[in-house]
């Protein structure tokens, strides 16, 4: 097998030996190039024209000498704005003034020369938006202009991601009525893919967070603020080979920079609850009285920072500094369904028995507190000070969503960024920035402590980066661009439980850095309490990138070469439950032959008898990886009406490794894990194993066939019409999927135990002591965790699995498109746009047990789950895409981006989607459905408008001071979003007896998402306010049953339902959000004072969420005898409709106004 860095040489070779015989190359990153032809009167070509660029804010100048043909090329031009001329003896001077070049674009600027002497003749003049004649490339530029002007709910560029065509934000970064957390900023699914396959890139350098799970609640490491953006650039098809990593969109800013005058900016935003609307819903909610009237949720936030940039040597040296900071509290609702006061008191709707004492309580007949668990009673009587209702259903005791209140949460943050740039001569320049940014946000307790609610606690973000650059002109046409970049992040969430000592249960850890609280708890139909189960949990990823490129533009060819290395290194924490968990979903107490209750699962937890139970140790890896690309793209103008891009691109990704070799992957051959880990003893299920190169460092194949060709063209049919194609493939290198896939979180140095169904039945003779090993005997809550249960055990441990010849994923993408210019600076395109994923990544439990072979495990000499990361899922997109541009036309600069899509899928990304992992590991086909992403129609209107008023404008022009402070500066901005509402899939929880997987209780381990059955010709939503909350019972209880656990004859049934997966999708989303700012001209020259009034969801529309998951009730039962493992018919069902769940509790956010000031000079 070729070695790591045979290949690695290998492709240099080849790249080296294009590059040596290809006619030009150019460097861009996040630059941009000038390119032309030069003619006289007649339409001949000009050999030999003077071409002078000149940014007209540094005043830096680069000339040219135009070719055989009359081309020119300066490429790696910073963007800005530039005045052109070319000048020739014998002729006038053309000139082309107020060029905007754009990140990352080719500018075409063809110029004709007059014959005469010394006079200048203005050809093009306020060129803001052109045909994209040189380039195939798919994208969307947004201006400084519009980046300052615009609403933007969260001031953060990022947000620019849905004004774009094919475009959607991920649910896990909305901002909701119910959100009391960070939420993952710069999240969106572009072209139906994950949010993760975007690639963010700043000042050329990689800025993507590469946190294991990404607690940094970003997708970037830095993003400077809005209004130290430069420029910002997405391409969402058929990216330049210069562009990897990974096969979504690629978003490339550029900050901003100092200039040959000093200007400076103070700015301050404020939001105050009294501003804002209440919301859709405004239940009674719970106080520590009693109830009380709903009160209008918190929302106070302060957003303030400044800029000054200018020179510190005029034409050489520039310098740029911001900081903005923010304090922000809010106060949202959030909705529960804990025990009523009968419940806690014992009185119980249904017969209930203890099977450790043998006690039997009828229905309504309450069990007194010595019956009672004693660690259960402690938890009860925290319970107690809580004002519950007193009861719920008369068939179930459940009183779904009976506990409302609003939920502090507080986030403050600083960050800033310095740019220096550097003109060290006519050949040589530099640039050097470094940011940095401090948050920290606390989501207190949901329930009062211990009770917690299981929030996130403190969470505290720091993120620093620093970028070099350097860039040097070989002549007139041949540049080399080098960067270096070192990013790192410390990131981590850390429960308010830890310290609280109110509930001591034997087993837990005692370490300070975890001990504290009450362990996660989840009792079937209730709202888990406890502490979050992934607390506390940190990753501290840092990034070494180095990349070059090297730049040679001569004749039709444009010829870009390039190398790029990445060096990341992570601490990661990611074992859970630190503090343990317990979970309630079997049936102890149930004295008759029908399927349980709420009421039963609930005697369950007071009797203190869990169906399962999970610990994991505390345990710190440490990753490494590595990353090398190569590329070469060539540009080549065939014909003055046809370019043609094409390129390759080579990566390489490594699998991670472990700083001191805790790597183990499980081996299906010999049913055992095998291990690196120092000291390692064989035998009980491990294997130690020793080897060299990739494979004895990861237990992983390295993949070195990633060859990623990108084609596309660019046809002129005439001067205002071109036609765009285009096919690329792009590889996966990155997939934030948690602790899933990666094996320096495995056994045996980091434990997963997890006793998903006690191996005997609760009695008095078969309960476990304090301590002993839980192998022949039943855990009670109050004998807590037995004392080996973190010690490696192949029955207990869920271990992680990556096929050792795991192939990276890809996807194929291709577009048409037709764009026609209307009119100066005005363009429309309407286009194709496809995508094919293959091999993508998904989760599921490769040991399941199989219904269909007596529910029989794959791996016989393995006891227990096994959670496996492999890729083997697939997606697939269509979409037609139409886009409506202009800037600077009268005073207005309009987006409109239209998308009619359809995205397919059969899982979609581990923390980002509702469906990483399938109903059925062994029948995954049955998952390819609607996409967690399929967002069918979507139209965005992005606007700034300049009002026709008021001094320079057209009207009012020579009017009075008094008359333009009142009149004139008017400013009207605004974004209205129209689209499909978010696909949801439904789900239920089988009975313990019936479960496939035991030990693996998290989707993005690998847990099946169980579906019910459909009941044909019911409606799916329903749609009712409930009396008393206003909530909304979305889904119908009616087109669903959930199957029976066993048949008339005790067979095991199949816990699988015929539902389709994301068979729902919510009301179709509308808003406006609008901004109304005006300048005032302040007597100090040059400077201005803007006042901004912002209106998010400005007509108050109330957007529903997603409904809350996990349909509950009664199981079925099944009417007649069926084979063991069957799938049962609904028609043979009884009963089993549903009783809880598919409830709407909250909203996008409601109306939110923001005031700002901002001071220019």
């Amino acid at each position: 097998m070729r070695t790591y860095k045979t290949a690695v040489l290998r492709i240099l070779y080849v790249c080296l030996v294009v590059s040596a015989f290809a006619a030009s190359a150019r460097a861009q990153y996040e630059n941009g190039s000038l390119v032309g032809t030069i003619r006289d009167s007649s339409g001949a070509s000009v050999t030999g024209a003077s071409v002078i660029v000149t940014n007209k804010a540094t005043g830096i100048e680069n000339k040219v000498i135009s070719d055989s043909n009359g081309n020119w090329e300066i490429p790696s031009l910073r963007v800005g704005t530039y005045h052109v001329t070319a000048s020739m003896t014998g002729f006038n001077t053309a000139v082309a003034d107020n060029v905007a070049l754009s990140v990352g674009t080719r500018q075409r600027i063809d110029l004709t020369l007059e014959i005469g002497q010394a006079q200048e003749t203005v050809e093009v003049n306020n060129v803001q938006l052109q045909l994209e004649t040189e380039s195939s490339q798919r994208g969307q530029i947004i201006t400084q202009y519009q980046s300052t002007a615009m609403p933007l709910v969260s001031r953060n560029y990022s947000d620019f991601l849905a004004l774009v065509t094919g475009s959607r934000q991920a649910p896990t970064a909305a901002m909701t009525s119910s959100v009391n957390s960070l939420v993952r900023a710069g999240a969106y699914n572009i072209n139906g893919q994950r949010s993760m396959f975007n690639n963010f890139l700043l000042d050329g350098m990689d800025n993507n967070a590469y946190g294991e799970s990404n607690q940094g609640f970003d997708n970037q490491i830095i993003a400077v603020p809005p209004d130290s953006v430069s420029q910002w650039q997405i391409v969402t098809n058929n990216e330049n080979a210069e562009y990897g990593r990974s096969s979504g969109a690629t978003i490339n800013v550029a900050s901003q920079s100092g200039t040959n005058n000093f200007h400076a900016m103070l700015y301050e935003f404020i939001r105050n609850t009294d501003l804002n609307a209440a919301g859709f819903f405004k239940p009674t909610l719970t106080g520590t009285l009693g109830p009380v009237p709903f009160q209008k949720p918190t929302f106070n936030r302060n957003q303030f920072g400044m800029n000054f940039g200018g020179p510190i040597l005029k034409n050489k040296l520039f310098f740029f500094l911001d900081y903005e900071g923010f304090r922000q509290t809010l106060k949202p609702l959030g909705v529960f369904t804990l025990p009523t006061q009968n419940e806690l008191n014992g009185t119980l709707v249904v017969p209930v028995k203890n099977p450790i004492t043998g006690q039997t309580y009828a229905a309504g007949q309450r069990i007194p507190d010595g019956a009672f668990n004693p660690t259960s009673l402690q938890v009860v009587n925290f319970f107690r000070q809580i004002p519950l209702p007193i009861a719920g259903s008369s068939t179930t005791g459940l009183a779904s969503n009976d506990y409302s209140l609003l939920v502090p949460f507080t986030d403050n943050s600083d960050k800033g960024d310095l740019r220096l740039d550097w003109q060290q001569n006519a050949t040589s320049s530099w640039f050097l920035r470094v940011s940095d940014r401090k948050e920290t946000g606390v989501n207190y307790p949901a329930i009062p402590l211990p009770l917690d609610g299981q929030t996130n606690g403190t969470i505290r973000v720091l993120d620093q980066q620093v970028a070099l650059g350097y860039t040097h002109l070989f002549g007139a046409n041949k540049v080399l661009d080098a960067r270096l970049g070192l990013s790192r992040t410390k990131a981590g969430k850390f429960t308010l439980s830890i310290g609280n000592n109110s509930i001591t249960i034997p087993g837990l850890p005692s370490n300070p850095i975890v001990a504290g609280g009450l362990p996660s708890i989840g009792i079937t139909n209730f709202s888990a309490f406890g502490r979050q189960s992934t607390n506390p949990q940190w990753q501290d990823p840092a990034l070494l990138d180095p990349k070059v490129n090297f730049t040679w533009v001569k004749g039709q060819h444009s010829l870009k070469f390039g190398y790029e290395y990445e060096h990341i290194w992570m601490a990661v924490n990611d074992n859970n439950p630190l503090y343990g968990s317990f979970g309630f979903t079997s049936d102890y107490t149930n004295t008759t032959t029908g399927s349980p209750v709420a009421d039963n699962y609930w005697a369950d937890f007071l009797f203190g008898m869990p169906s399962s139970y999970a610990l994991a140790n505390y345990y710190v890896a440490h990753l490494r990886s590595t990353m090398d690309n190569v590329y070469a793209q060539d540009d080549w103008r065939i014909t003055p009406k046809f370019t043609l891009n094409y390129g390759l691109r080579w990566e390489y990704g490594s699998p991670y490794s472990e700083e001191n070799n805790n790597i183990s992957n499980f081996d299906p051959v010999s049913q055992t894990v095998l291990t690196l880990t120092p000291g390692a003893v064989a035998g009980n299920g491990i294997t130690p194993v020793h080897g060299s190169g990739v494979y004895g460092s990861t237990l992983v194949n390295p993949d070195l066939t990633d060859f990623g060709p990108r084609i596309g063209f660019a046809y002129s049919l005439d001067d205002k019409t071109v036609v765009h194609g285009g096919f690329g493939m792009s590889f996966v290198h990155y997939t934030r999927a948690g602790s899933g896939d990666i094996l320096g979180i495995n056994a045996p140095q980091a434990q997963f135990a997890s006793v998903g169904s006690q191996a005997v039945a609760p009695s008095a003779a078969s309960q476990c002591p304090v301590g002993a090993p839980a192998t022949n005997c039943f855990v009670t809550i109050d004998r807590g965790f037995p004392a080996s249960l973190t010690v490696f055990n192949k029955a207990t441990d869920n271990i992680t699995y990556i096929p050792k010849d795991t192939k990276d994923s890809y996807v194929e993408s291709y577009f048409l498109s037709v764009q026609r210019q209307l009119a100066k600076n005005i363009v429309f395109d309407v286009a194709y746009v496809g995508n094919h994923g293959v091999k993508l990544q998904g989760f599921l439990n490769a040991n399941q047990k199989n219904p269909n072979a007596g529910f029989a495990r794959p791996f016989s000499q393995w006891p227990s789950d096994i959670t496996a990361a492999v890729n083997a899922f697939y997606s697939h997109y269509d979409s037609l895409q139409a886009r409506y541009e202009q800037r600077f036309v009268g005073g207005l600069t309009l987006l409109n981006s239209f998308t009619w899509q359809h995205s397919l899928d059969n899982a979609s990304a581990s923390l980002e989607g509702n469906t990483p992992s399938p109903q059925d590991g062994n029948n995954i086909s049955a998952d390819y459905s609607q996409s967690d992403y399929n967002l069918p129609i979507a139209n965005v209107t992005s606007l700034v408008y300049e009002l026709p008023f008021g001094h320079g404008r057209a009207y009012l022009s020579n009017t009075n001071g008094f008359v333009d402070a009142v009149l004139g500066g008017w400013q009207v901005s605004g974004i209205n979003t129209m689209q499909a509402g978010t696909p949801f899939n439904i789900t239920y929880s089988p009975s313990a007896a019936n479960q496939v997987s035991q030990q693996i209780t998290a989707s993005y381990r690998g847990a099946n998402l169980y579906r019910p059955d459909r009941v044909p010709g019911q409606p799916l939503i329903k749609k009712t306010k409930l009396p008393g909350t206003g909530y909304v019972q979305y889904v119908n209880y009616a087109a669903f049953v959930l199957p029976p656990t066993k048949d008339a004859a005790g067979n095991l049934l199949s816990p699988f339902g015929n539902s389709s997966r994301n068979p729902g999708r919510t009301p179709a989303f509308y808003q406006t959000d609008l901004a109304l700012n005006k300048k005032f001209n302040l007597p100090v020259e040059s400077m201005k004072l803007e006042f901004r009034s912002e209106f998010y969801n400005f007509f108050n529309h109330s957007n529903y969420y997603l409904p809350s998951s996990g349909l509950g009730g009664t199981l079925g039962t099944a009417s007649s005898a069926f084979a063991p493992g069957a799938t049962v018919p609904v028609s043979a069902i009884t009963g089993g409709t549903p009783s809880s769940n598919g409830v709407i509790t909250s909203t996008f956010q409601p109306r939110i106004i923001q005031f700002g000031l901002k001071l220019t000079y």
